[in-house]
């Protein structure tokens, strides 16, 4: 194979005749140059040494940057509209306070760099290293960070909104003091992480995993949590309004003092867990596992809980008004000091929910085939 030949150094005026005459500028070494302020608007950078290179303030729109090393590059007050980075090493490189938009970061190493305070506007930043790097004090907007690395990377103050993150491995980040508003978190897991007061908001969760998570008062209004694990959680008084916990794992844990005002818990795993002193209002259980569930105390006015299991539960002390036990097994379920009036079980509705034909035939029934009504 022919040697790659090396890299030529190019001077500033080189650079800006090259991007006159509308050429990309290929193969050339520019270390440490200073393109501050520079109108660089459509250039194109190709496999280029620009490491130290210090764009500040300059106008980079529409630019390409691909197969270049941007080692410790300054990007400070920089207009990176449009523009796309694509396999580069970004390692230590600096955009601070920068408002960013429709920026594309793709396969590269942006490893130890400092957005610190920095604004991103519909900004992705795809299958890249972003290990160590800091967003702290950073707003997202309409941004997404999809399969990349975030080990070490911090988020403290950082506000998330309208937020895409896939592989979210968030154990080993800094989320502290992070408000998050609008996000989406696929194979999230947030395992061991105090998340105390904080805001996560319309947030969608599928199958991810919070065991030992400290969530003590944090907003959660309008969640998704979808088959999640909670195993060894703490949620007391969280706000949970139109929270979604549907066919999570929620066995022992306490959720106390919060508000859950038509929160869906419906085919919920809560043996042994603990609402007492909660607000319920039409929050559901249905199908929910509530074995020795206690929910004492609690506000549960035209709560449903139809087809749960709640024996050995406690309800003691709590208020119900129009509350559904439609076919509830309530075998050495507590029920002290209640008030109010619940609605017990519809025998023949219950019936008719247990008569399948494609299950069971009666007398002179023809059995339903697979697939058909």
């Amino acid at each position: 194979m022919p040697e790659i030949p090396d890299k030529k150094p190019v001077s500033l005026a080189d650079v800006l005749a090259l991007h006159e005459h509308e050429q990309p500028v290929m193969q050339r070494t520019l270390t440490g140059l200073s393109l501050a302020g520079r109108d660089l608007s459509g250039i194109r950078f190709i496999d280029c040494d620009l490491a130290g290179c210090d764009f500040s303030g300059a106008t980079l729109t529409d630019a390409q940057i691909v197969s270049c090393t941007l080692k410790n590059a300054k990007f400070n007050g920089c207009n990176l509209n449009n523009t796309q980075i694509v396999s580069c090493d970004l390692s230590g490189a600096q955009i601070l306070e920068t408002h960013v938009e429709r920026l594309q970061i793709v396969a590269g190493d942006a490893s130890n760099c400092d957005f610190g305070g920095s604004t991103f506007d519909q900004v992705s930043l795809v299958q890249s290293s972003l290990a160590n790097a800091d967003f702290s004090q950073c707003g997202f907007y309409r941004s997404v960070v999809l399969a990349s690395d975030i080990k070490g990377a911090s988020f403290a103050q950082a506000a998330l909104s309208n937020f895409m993150m896939t592989d979210a491995d968030l154990r080993p980040v800094d989320l502290s003091g992070t408000y998050i508003d609008v996000a989406l978190f696929a194979d999230a897991d947030l395992s061991g992480l105090n998340l105390a007061g904080q805001s996560w908001q319309h947030c969608t969760f599928h199958k991810a995993t919070f065991k030992g998570t400290k969530l003590d008062g944090a907003d959660l209004r309008a969640s998704v949590f979808a088959e999640c694990d909670f195993e060894g959680a703490s949620l007391r008084e969280v706000t949970a309004d139109t929270t979604c916990f549907t066919n999570s794992r929620l066995d022992g844990v306490d959720l106390s003092g919060g508000q859950f005002s038509m929160a869906n818990f419906a085919g919920a795993g809560l043996t042994g867990a603990r609402f007492n002193n909660s607000k319920m209002f039409s929050a559901v259980f249905q199908d929910a596992d509530c074995r020795a569930v206690l929910l004492e105390q609690c506000e549960l006015n035209q709560a449903e809980f139809s087809h749960a299991d709640l024996s050995g539960a406690s309800l003691s002390s709590s208020s119900f008004q129009n509350a559904k036990f439609h076919a509830a097994k309530t075998e050495q379920t507590v029920m002290l000091g209640t008030s109010g009036r619940w609605i017990g079980t519809d025998n023949e509705r219950m019936v008719a929910e247990l008569y399948q034909t494609e299950k069971v035939a009666l007398d002179g029934d023809v059995p339903a085939r697979k697939g058909t009504r």
